[in-house]
């Protein structure tokens, strides 16, 4: 890593903000002091510093340090100032090449799916959707995997009881849905088995924005005489990795979750 010209207080109040990201509960500057190795005199300054401008919050009965709210108000000019497709549109080109199949990403809009960002492959037969189509969440890989993340209350409370049937694979039944979003939930991955197209195979994982949210989704969608069990296995490692990449790139970190 370049280190030339690097400002030991600003990279020590960048490792500080790095910490308490890092840990689930707030700190006392003991312990930031022998976990980052800085004297606690020169460590007050720089947090008293940080917490001056909003960066740290102090809990004035336990003293302990936490973020303060103001990466809340960075975070939400950060992911206004995002454009999605200039994010997925490398990645998903990669993701093409290496499965040789339409890869597509998905955005949740009530309960529909939204294709905000598509890559198509070369094969002879194609996936034709365009980008702003809109298909069902509850019978599509890319839908299922963001509506998994979606309250389950809500949910049973929101779905009708039997749902409109598309192929003769469509679950309709809400119950067997739910157990179905439980365990993309588990596995983080989601299926279409022919639900939405007869003939067509899909594989999907949640996308997460800056904030936990599973707000987008992305998908390999192939011929279902193409989607073999092994090209499966490939792809539902491939599509959480690229799935993965991409949260990161919208500012999702595990600790958020």
């Amino acid at each position: 890593m370049e280190t030339v010209g690097k400002i030991q207080s600003v990279d020590r109040a960048s490792l500080i903000i790095k910490l308490l990201a890092k840990k689930e509960s707030a700190m006392k500057l003991t312990e930031i002091a022998d976990e980052l190795d800085i004297n606690k005199s020169t460590l007050h300054g720089i947090i008293s510093t940080l917490k001056y401008h909003g960066f740290v919050d102090q809990d004035k009965e336990t003293q302990k340090y936490r973020l303060g709210m103001y990466f809340v108000h960075l975070g939400n000019i950060v992911t206004k100032s995002l454009d999605i497709r200039t994010v997925t549109s490398p990645i998903i080109s990669e993701v093409c090449e290496k499965l040789s199949e339409t890869i597509h990403i998905g955005m949740l809009d009530g309960y529909e799916v939204v294709y905000v960002d598509k890559k198509e492959s070369n094969q002879s037969m194609r996936i034709f959707t365009t980008i702003g189509a809109r298909n069902p969440a509850y019978c599509t890989g890319v839908g299922k995997a963001m509506i998994a993340y979606v309250d389950e209350d809500i949910l049973s409370n929101r779905l009708p009881e039997n749902l409109v049937k598309i192929t003769k694979n469509t679950i309709t039944d809400k119950k067997l849905l739910l157990d179905e979003l439980k365990k993309i939930r588990e596995n983080g991955i989601a299926f279409d088995n022919e639900e939405n197209i007869e003939g067509l195979t899909c594989v999907a994982a949640p996308i997460f924005d800056g904030t936990g949210r599973a707000k987008y989704s992305i998908s390999v969608s192939g011929p279902t005489i193409r989607m073999t069990e092994q090209k499966i296995s490939e792809a539902i490692q491939v599509i959480k990795d690229a799935a993965k990449r991409i949260s990161e790139e919208l500012g999702y970190r595990e600790f958020n979750a």
